[in-house]
């Protein structure tokens, strides 16, 4: 486990060499690849490159009731006082759930015998003429290099917030329909159509309604499903 101490070195060392052109999908996921540089401890023109892609999952817009709820556990009463206060200034708040839900893969790893300045100049050469606008090229201290990757993947997506919400309301996602975000409405009409007669399904239909605050707008048509799943 890396000590406080090493995680803000690895944090402050590093550094985006070559930064991907598009931002994180919105309404799917995104799959970037990534060539990590790094230098081996106490080694002399001995740099790592370890090749390999990240699978991020596509944002998920939330209710102010799943955000107090979930994610504001440990949290005290001024916490939830300033969620109380969210509400009832902003009508049509929504929140973006991106989470950590990350798939890494490494592909391969090799060695070059060269300076850090040759090894980076050719990785970026070779990323760039492969003219892919979701890879990137990252420097990074090699003993924590996935705390360096999380570290670029954090302000991945921080960098996309913004142009994933403009796309949601060019896409009307978060125009309130009944009061519930159309994005959220079309999201639990899919899962409602999708229950048939499986208790799994609706199971997880009611932990969603619960989760989001929006049980009781429901509340009926979940019967209903209670009902189908029952005969």
């Amino acid at each position: 486990m890396p000590s406080e101490e090493d995680i803000q070195y690895a944090i402050a060392n590093t550094q985006i060499i070559l930064a991907p052109k598009k931002k994180l999908e919105t309404f799917g996921q995104t799959v970037i690849r990534y060539s990590f540089i790094s230098e081996k401890m106490d080694s002399v023109n001995e740099i790592s490159v370890r090749e390999g892609r990240i699978h991020a999952e596509k944002p998920q817009l939330i209710t102010t009731a799943y955000f107090e709820n979930m994610m504001l556990e440990g949290f005290g009463d001024e916490a939830r006082g300033y969620v109380d206060w969210l509400k009832s200034h902003f009508n049509d708040l929504a929140f973006l759930k991106y989470g950590f839900r990350f798939r890494k893969e490494t592909n391969q790893e090799y060695i070059l015998h060269e300076p850090l300045a040759e090894v980076i100049n050719k990785v970026k050469a070779e990323v760039e003429n492969r003219n892919d606008p979701l890879s990137a090229v990252i420097q990074g201290t090699d003993d924590a290099w996935e705390i360096c990757l999380l570290k670029f993947t954090t302000d991945f997506i921080r960098q996309s917030s913004s142009s994933n919400f403009s796309d949601l309301q060019k896409g009307h996602k978060l125009a309130l329909i009944g009061g519930i975000p159309q994005g959220i409405a079309d999201e639990i009409d899919e899962d409602i159509a999708q229950v048939g007669d499986s208790p799994d399904k609706l199971r997880a239909l009611a932990d969603k309604l619960r989760r989001y605050g929006l049980f009781e707008n429901y509340e009926d048509k979940f019967y209903e499903l209670v009902r189908q799943v029952g005969r």
